[in-house]
């Protein structure tokens, strides 16, 4: 399945795409958020990429980070966004994913900026919850 991983913001937006057939997720660009504009580049990308799932981070976490408005305006930023396309959008806990995505630029080198490396972590965490719940077959 391939997969659009967002790291959902108010001035900024960070992309991730992965594959579920080979288990791999790449940290992709970080786009400004432009509200409507946005939402109809999505929707063109899920067309032109054959996106079939959408994930996006919501900030489930009670800790001091995110505070019950980022999680309301997360929700309607999801509501928004089924709106405009043909395919499923998921909900993924994105709790420390900013803090892991720091660590992957200090420790890893990582070069990808910030909000790309937490849709990339985003993905990674639906694409590992997803394969945990699929049935064996034998």
């Amino acid at each position: 399945m391939r997969i659009l991983g967002i790291d959902y913001g108010d001035k900024k937006i960070g992309l991730a795409f992965g594959d579920s057939t080979v288990g791999v997720a790449v940290p992709l660009d970080v786009v400004p958020n432009l509200g409507e504009e946005t939402l109809k580049i999505f929707a063109k990308k899920v067309t032109v990429d054959d996106i079939e799932c959408i994930v996006v981070g919501v900030p489930l976490s009670t800790g001091g980070h995110h505070s019950p408005l980022q999680l309301e305006k997360t929700r309607a930023f999801i509501k928004a966004l089924e709106s405009v396309v043909s395919v499923p959008v998921v909900e993924e806990d994105e709790s420390y994913t900013s803090a892991e995505s720091i660590r992957l630029q200090r420790e890893e080198g990582a070069q990808a900026q910030e909000d790309a490396l937490s849709a990339m972590l985003i993905v990674q965490a639906y694409m590992e919850k997803v394969q945990r719940s699929e049935p064996v077959e034998l």
